[in-house]
């Protein structure tokens, strides 16, 4: 096969960018997420492909770890490949290299099938699993582990109103918002001083257009990390939860 498919090419381009001149964690996943949908269509299993069939793709989970953020203006590659499946949940990887073919940022994630007209999850069709896509491009471990978000433990939130602009293609929230919402409540000052270098996120719930969330967080300091939540501010129900760690800038 073909191994361009398995790469995706885009330079950095100044709205991207912090002040600091890297790349914004959400720009980044965009990027990361148009790679997906490259490989996928040219597997022939896109979510456009999908839904004639009245299904779709959705993200479980993610596994993200940043080892340098891409700078304004460089050239990067994205490389990222359907690397595993089974009877629920398929497995797509991704490395970020940058222009001196060093590995900036490495991930993985799970996916699941949701049937459209129900908005319930579905097995993974035979059709699929029998086109046999998957690859092993030396593959990223899987995500093992369990957690927990302790609601008593909150020492920050922040309100969160769902815009029409934060509406995918799937007709919900774009997964790439909740990072974004999930971190809000760390505030500026905390994101400005601190370079995020791992995060671990499950998606639980949709969200939909005019959904209010509250945005909560606290540090536990036994693994030195950063415990997030993000739940309907009138249900309560939990849409998603996530694990980050950061490291002190030392020139911010």
């Amino acid at each position: 096969m073909d191994q361009s498919i398995y790469f995706h090419s885009v330079q950095v381009s100044s709205k991207d960018c912090t002040k600091h001149k890297t790349i914004k964690l959400p720009n980044l996943l965009d990027h990361m997420q148009e790679a997906a949908w490259s490989n996928a269509i040219a597997l022939g299993f896109s979510t456009i492909d999908l839904m004639e069939n009245g299904i779709t793709w959705v993200m479980n989970r993610m596994r993200t770890e940043i080892y340098r953020l891409p700078n304004h203006k460089e050239k990067i590659r994205i490389e990222t490949w359907p690397a595993g499946m089974d009877k629920y949940f398929t497995k797509r990887d991704f490395r970020v290299w940058g222009e001196d073919n060093q590995l900036l940022v490495e991930a993985t994630s799970n996916w699941v099938v949701m049937d459209v007209t129900t908005r319930k999850l579905i097995t993974i069709p035979d059709y699929i699993k029998d086109a046999d896509f998957v690859v092993d491009r030396d593959n990223v471990s899987p995500i093992m582990e369990k957690y927990k978000y302790e609601d008593k433990r909150t020492d920050r939130s922040r309100n969160i109103s769902v815009s029409w602009f934060d509406i995918d293609i799937n007709d919900h929230v774009n997964n790439i918002k909740y990072y974004q919402w999930l971190l809000d409540s760390l505030e500026g000052e905390y994101l400005e001083n601190h370079q995020l270098r791992k995060i671990d996120i499950s998606f639980k719930q949709e969200g939909k257009h005019e959904d209010s969330f509250v945005s909560k967080s606290y540090f536990e300091v036994s693994e030195k990390c950063w415990y997030h939540s993000l739940s309907h501010e009138e249900t309560g129900v939990v849409h998603a939860t996530a694990k980050s760690w950061f490291e002190k800038m030392q020139n911010p």
